[in-house]
C-alpha cells in the first residue's frame, strides 16, 4: 500500500514535465507548489477512504458470515423442531390407534358383559323357577307322605283291627 502512495506521489511530481502538446484539457492550478501539496493530500484522503472502505468491506463480510451462520443455525433448530413435530404426530397417530383399538374392545367387553348379565339373569330366573318347582314338589311330597300315612293309619284300624275283632267274634259265637 505505501508503495502505491509513493508511486502516486512521483506521478504527481512527474507531471509537471510532461506538458500536454495536443488538445488536452488540464485541471491543475496555477500555482505548482501548493497545488502539489494539495494533490498529495487528495491522493493519501482517497487512500484514506480506501482503507476505511475495506474496513467497512471486511465488518461487512464478518457481519455476513456472522448472519449466515445464524441463519445455519437457525434453520437446524427448525429442522430439529420440525423432526421433533413429525415424531410426535407420529406417536399421536399412534396413540390414537391405540385409543381406538381400547374403545373397541371396551364396546366389545360391554358387549359381553351385557350378555353375561342377561345370561346371569336368565339363570337366576331359571334357578328361582327350580326353587319354586322344588318347593312345590316338596310341599306335594309331605302331602303325599301324610296321606300315606294316613292310609296306613286307616288300613291298620280298619283291616287289622277288624280281622284281630272277628276272630274274637268267632270265638265268642
Amino acid at each position: 500500500m505505501q508503495w502505491l502512495r509513493e508511486h502516486m506521489r512521483n506521478h504527481i511530481d512527474g507531471e509537471a514535465a510532461n506538458e500536454p502538446t495536443e488538445k488536452v484539457l488540464s485541471f491543475r492550478r496555477a500555482a505548482a507548489g501548493p497545488a502539489k501539496q494539495q494533490d498529495i493530500e487528495a491522493v493519501d484522503l482517497v487512500y484514506q477512504a480506501a482503507d476505511v472502505v475495506r474496513g467497512v468491506q471486511e465488518r461487512a463480510a464478518q457481519i455476513e458470515a456472522r448472519a449466515e451462520d445464524l441463519v445455519k443455525r437457525a434453520i437446524e433448530k427448525l429442522q430439529t423442531a420440525e423432526n421433533r413435530i413429525r415424531s410426535a404426530e407420529v406417536e399421536q397417530r399412534a396413540a390414537e390407534a391405540g385409543m381406538s383399538e381400547a374403545g373397541v374392545r371396551i364396546n366389545a367387553a360391554e358387549k359381553a358383559l351385557q350378555r353375561a348379565q342377561s345370561r346371569i339373569a336368565a339363570v337366576e330366573a331359571q334357578l328361582s323357577a327350580a326353587e319354586l318347582r322344588a318347593r312345590a314338589a316338596e310341599a306335594r311330597a309331605v302331602e303325599a307322605e301324610k296321606a300315606l300315612r294316613r292310609i296306613e293309619h286307616a288300613i291298620r284300624t280298619q283291616i287289622l283291627d277288624s280281622g284281630r275283632a272277628a276272630p274274637r267274634k268267632s270265638a265268642a259265637a
